[in-house]
Parts: structure tokens; C-alpha cells; sequence
């Protein structure tokens, strides 16, 4: 195990002083009894090898079912196996597109460049592999079904269509969409041209394609007339498996929450379930107001409003009884939109795509040791490369107690679920889910999909907010 090491005087601690804060919060929202710290009993941590699904519940009604892509509740029955190495290995590749993106953007002269324009060519970070989470929806008259990868870091919805010349499409597990087929096809029309679309990402994989627009299918309940999509036609399979693309669900014009506005009014709420075997959950609009239940909010921070992302303020995170004020540990980055409420800006994207939390070099070096503190008394694990350097052997308990960690988000305390705090890739081998970024001076933060787990988390766009509450997936 990688010792995580202190950084002089600027890694010291500041107690919290709303302890009876914490208290009330921590029942409201139904987490552990304890004050500082969750038992955790370690047979909730392992998949079972069928799907574990309810009958009933607000995504068969108000939304989608929201369902792993290894798990035996994802449809894709043939794609890759388990692969710690490669979901790590794609996870630091998104990271690594996503912080050299933002960089360039942060402190280039294009701060705030302007909105791309359909047709345009665009460059977009790789999805996470073994990150992925998955929703079906229905495209075309007569419907035809399609398993999406659920991507809030990007703009475009798109899928492969047929026929693709020089056989430019992978294989997927669902039948390909053929736009001549379907009686409510179009093509978009746009005042400039071409209608034509290229996306690279980070492993080389690629799809190009033209736009085109056709009716989109939510769920039982709503359809969507004239829904513009990209129509892939040469794309390579590296990275997306056998989905049949991408359902896009950040914040640019295009984007399925812009298209959408008119009915959800630009509100979705999900829930990533805590293991491969269950289910969660993605709503819209007056099912996401009724069915998701967030107990606090933070603004959304709009430095840079040409980034499909969704950025947030992320002020200092609490592990057990003590808490690492990004003050003493990160430069903050003056952002002329901040909230008036926020004294520092610091760079931080909510990100269903990334697995693993992304944190400054010194904070997680604190985060770390603290946490080697707390698990003095658990034998240690090797490391599971290239991310999670701080590991445990905990084969032989059956319990296991966990110290509580709380993301002090810009008006909102956000007290993880124990699942959103390690990754247990066995029981001989149960990590810590977060990880220090690559570049000593790298101040990115991303809360990736692993610490999302069971909450609730409603993206009001319109309104400028994230909310966060406790969530009711993976039960």
C-alpha cells in the first residue's frame, strides 16, 4: 500500500462545529445511526448473479430504468467481462481529456468561447467503461428500442444508423436504427451546413455521422416529435461495447434536457444503484419533483458555460470528526460567476461518466491518511492499479466499520453512502474510491459515479441547482 504522505503545516485539520448539524442531517436522510461512522455489513456489498429489480416504481412510470453495464440486469449480454485494469485505465483516460479541456478553457483566452453551432466538429472526453450506466429509450415510429450509455458530460445524443457504408458500424446488441424505416424520420433544418457531425475521443475510438431528427421515446409515458440526434455512420466499437451509443444529458443548447424543456422543464434526477445487481433510476420533470427527494441544494457555477458539464461548488470534505478546508490545501480559482455567497471558486464537475472521485494531490494525501488512521486495525490489501493505492484484506469480517465522509458542497453537506466510499473488487481487496489527480498542480475536482451511489441527485438547470438527498435505488 502507498503510504499516503502529509504536506507540512497546510495539511493540518479543522474540527467542525455544528456536530448537532451533522446529527439531524444524518437522520433525515436515513444513513448510519452513528455519528461519525457507518458498520457496514459486507455481504450488501456483493452482487448477486441475478438482477435484483422491483416490479413497480417511479421509473416504470415517470422515467427509465438505470442499470449497470456489466450487471445481470443490463441487457448487453455479451459485453466484456469484469476488467478492473481497463475500467481504471478508461476512467484515467477521461479524466486526463476532461482536466486538459478545462485547463485550456480556465486559463486560455477563450474563457467563455462561443456556443457550437450544430454540424460543427467536436471533440468530447471517452466515456468510462466499466462506469458505465446504461438507459433504454425508443427512437422512430414504430419505436426501436436502444440501450444508451448515460452521459452527463456530453451534449449529443447519438446512435448508429443503417445503412452504414463500408460497414462502418460495430456490432451492437440491439437491432441498428434505419431512419427509411421509421414514418416520423426527418432531416433537421439548419441555416448553415454541413449537417454532418465528427466526435473523437480519448482511446481513439470515434463516431461520425450526420444529424437527423425523428421521434424520441421516454419510458411509457412521453414522446418527443422532432427530436434532433446524431445518426452514426462509421464508428468504432472501442469503448461503447455493444450499446448502441450515447444519450447525452449535459447542459448545451442541443443537449436532451434543452430539447426536452418544454415538458421537464430542464429537470432530471437519477440514482446509481450501490451494486451491478440492482437497479436505479432516471426521471424527468414532474416524476423527478415527486419521486426524487433532495434535502439540500448548491447552485450551479456557470464559469464556463461552453462546457457540457456541470460544475458545482466543492468547499471542503469531512471524514469522520474532521474536516479538510480546501482553503488550506488548494489555490482557489477566482470565478467571475461564482454565487455572491462563495468566497473561492474551485473547480469541481458532477460526472456520471467517471468512476472514481478526482481529487487535488493534497487533499487526497489528507483524505488518505486520515482514512489509514480510521483502518489502523484492518490488514492491508495490494493496491489495485493504475487508481486505488489504499487497500484491505477484509475477508474475515462480516461487519466492518467505516468512518463517515461528508462533501461540504456551497450550501449543501452531502454525507456519502458507505458504498460511495470504497471499492470492493473482493472481499480480500476493498479500497478507498478515490484517487489523487496526476499533476501536483492539477486542482480539477470530479465527483465520479462511485460516490453518487443511492443518492438522489436533481439537476434543476433551469433553476441554476443541484440538489441531493438520499436516494431509494438499490433496495
Amino acid at each position: 500500500m502507498a503510504i499516503c504522505y502529509l504536506l507540512s503545516v497546510v495539511l493540518l485539520f479543522s474540527f467542525h462545529n455544528e456536530l448537532e448539524k451533522w446529527c439531524v442531517l444524518g437522520a433525515r436522510m436515513g444513513l448510519s445511526e452513528h455519528q461519525y461512522h457507518h458498520v457496514l455489513d459486507m455481504k450488501s456489498l456483493v452482487p448477486a448473479t441475478t438482477c435484483v429489480t422491483p416490479s413497480t416504481g417511479p421509473a416504470q412510470q415517470y422515467g427509465l430504468p438505470l442499470v449497470h453495464r456489466r450487471g445481470p440486469c443490463s441487457p448487453l449480454h455479451q459485453d466484456q467481462p469484469h476488467n478492473p485494469s481497463m475500467i481504471f485505465l478508461r476512467d484515467k483516460a477521461r479524466y486526463q481529456l476532461i482536466a486538459s479541456s478545462i485547463a485550456s478553457s480556465w486559463h486560455g483566452h477563450n474563457v467563455n468561447p462561443p456556443p457550437r453551432e450544430q454540424g460543427e466538429d467536436m471533440t468530447v472526453p471517452v466515456p468510462g467503461m466499466e462506469g458505465d450506466f446504461l438507459v433504454t429509450v425508443g427512437l422512430g415510429s414504430p419505436t426501436r428500442s436502444l440501450t444508451l450509455i448515460l452521459d452527463t458530460g456530453c451534449d449529443l445524443t447519438w446512435t448508429q444508423c443503417i445503412p452504414c457504408p463500408d460497414a462502418g458500424c460495430y456490432k451492437q446488441e440491439d437491432p441498428y436504427y434505419e431512419p427509411s424505416k421509421s414514418s416520423t424520420y426527418s432531416d433537421p433544418q439548419f441555416y448553415h451546413s454541413p449537417s454532418t457531425y465528427k466526435i473523437f475521443y480519448e482511446d481513439k475510438s470515434y463516431s461520425y455521422g450526420y444529424y437527423a431528427r425523428d421521434t424520441l421515446t421516454l419510458g411509457p409515458n412521453y414522446k418527443f416529435p422532432n427530436f434532433v440526434f446524431g445518426c452514426g455512420q462509421n464508428n468504432s466499437s472501442n469503448g461503447f461495447g455493444s450499446t448502441a451509443g450515447i444519450l447525452g444529458l449535459g447542459k448545451g443548447t442541443h443537449t436532451l434536457v434543452s430539447q426536452t424543456a418544454y415538458k421537464f422543464n430542464q429537470i432530471f434526477c437519477y440514482c446509481i444503484p450501490p451494486t451491478f445487481s440492482t437497479n436505479g433510476y432516471l426521471l424527468f420533470g414532474l416524476g423527478a419533483r415527486k419521486y426524487c427527494h433532495p434535502e439540500m441544494f448548491t447552485p450551479l457555477v456557470s464559469a464556463l458555460p461552453a462546457r457540457p458539464q456541470y460544475f458545482v461548488n466543492l468547499l471542503s470534505i469531512t471524514i469522520e470528526d474532521q474536516t479538510l478546508s480546501f482553503t488550506n490545501l488548494i489555490k482557489p480559482n477566482p470565478s467571475p460567476s461564482s454565487s455572491p455567497s462563495s468566497s473561492s471558486s474551485y473547480k469541481t464537475i458532477i460526472d456520471s461518466g467517471t468512476t472514481i472521485t478526482r481529487l487535488p494531490q493534497s487533499v487526497y494525501a489528507v483524505l488518505c491518511s486520515a482514512f489509514q488512521n480510521y483502518m489502523w486495525g484492518y490488514p492491508e490489501a495490494p493496491e489495485l492499479p493504475p487508481l486505488l493505492d489504499t487497500c484491505y484484506d477484509l475477508e474475515d469480517y462480516e461487519d466492518v466499520k467505516l468512518p463517515r465522509i461528508v462533501l461540504n458542497f456551497e450550501q449543501a453537506n452531502v454525507t456519502l453512502d458507505p458504498s460511495g466510499i470504497i471499492w470492493r473488487e473482493s472481499n480480500s481487496q476493498v479500497c478507498l474510491a478515490f484517487s489523487g489527480n496526476t499533476d501536483q498542480k492539477d486542482d480539477l475536482i470530479i465527483i465520479g459515479s462511485t460516490q453518487q451511489s443511492k443518492l438522489d441527485i436533481l439537476y434543476d438547470v433551469k433553476s441554476k441547482r443541484v440538489g441531493f438527498g438520499r436516494g431509494s435505488c438499490g433496495v
